[in-house]
């Protein structure tokens, strides 16, 4: 039987670890904290919604138009049946209310997130809306009923094609535009087609549509002056001094992933965040936001 050696006072002796094991057992150790604090915080910040206010100029509108914009809420609810959603929307007076898509899920049949929400704001203002992929999807594949039960519910939807919408003493022409980039130039649908007949206007023309990777090509030049979009999530995962890292549209450091983008043709591109997600790819750093759009006269 082997003996346990003892010091002097008898005590057994302590091993000692190494300098490079203990810096390693400390740096694991604080990545263990600040992961367990991070995930935390950041589930916090996505149980929650931030409001982002932006204020554009055009000389087209007779009035101040305040528009608010949400996208990709996919089926989320900020409070029971969105109550919280509901109460900053209406403290905001908006004279205009846009879904910029994926407001649901296409794998899932119960719409009653949307339509409840859709009764309680089509009370504050008039809303119009675009197709995302997921309700275009679930339109086409699974429930071609869908946008019949979306209008029951005062939702305006709008599928390449155009409207005159009347604000106050203005007229805005509002179009929207279903397809995404690798769809627009098919000739089965109408988007190329749509947009190549607009004719020129007098009036803001204001573009509803959940790709704003269109605004890279597609849809320059077409004297849209505001355009309203979503998808991108915000980018996923925001990196500090960077922004987003990803969209599905643009791949890798996306040019389109928040704020007010102005591209090449002098159009205002508006950003979602979105409200909520149904990707593989979690939201980091990347709080969910409602969007407040002031269109101004001076």
């Amino acid at each position: 039987m082997s003996k346990i050696k003892k010091d002097k006072q008898g005590s057994k002796k302590k091993r000692r670890i190494p300098l490079p094991v203990k810096f390693l057992l400390i740096v694991l150790s604080v990545l263990v904290v600040f992961s367990s604090s991070t995930i935390g915080v950041n589930y916090y910040i996505n149980k929650n919604f931030t409001t982002t206010f932006y204020q554009i100029n055009s000389d087209k509108v007779t009035d101040n138009i305040r528009i608010v914009e949400l996208s990709d809420l996919h089926n989320s609810q900020f409070g029971e049946k969105n109550s919280k959603l509901i109460s900053k929307i209406k403290s905001l007076k908006p004279d205009l209310i846009f879904y910029a898509g994926d407001m649901i899920n296409e794998d899932e049949s119960d719409y009653s997130v949307l339509f409840d929400l859709s009764d309680n704001l089509s009370k504050i203002a008039p809303i119009y809306a675009c197709y995302g992929n997921h309700e275009l999807d679930r339109y086409l594949f699974k429930d071609k009923k869908f946008t019949e039960k979306l209008e029951a519910h005062n939702v305006n939807l709008l599928s390449n094609e155009a409207t005159d919408v009347t604000v106050k003493s203005s007229v805005i022409q509002l179009i929207a535009i279903s397809d995404n980039v690798k769809q627009f130039d098919i000739k089965t649908n109408n988007a190329k087609k749509f947009i190549n007949s607009l004719k020129p206007t007098s009036n803001c023309r204001i573009c509803l549509t959940h790709y704003p990777e269109l605004f890279n090509e597609k849809l320059l030049n077409k004297g849209i002056d505001i355009a309203f979009t979503g998808h991108v999530h915000g980018g996923h995962i925001r990196l500090p001094y960077i922004g987003g890292l990803y969209s599905n549209g643009e791949g890798f450091l996306p040019n389109f992933t928040e704020g007010v983008v102005k591209t090449k043709d002098n159009t205002k591109v508006v950003v979602s965040r979105g409200l909520g997600n149904h990707n593989p790819i979690p939201r980091i750093n990347n709080q969910p936001e409602l969007v407040v759009v002031d269109i101004c006269w001076y």
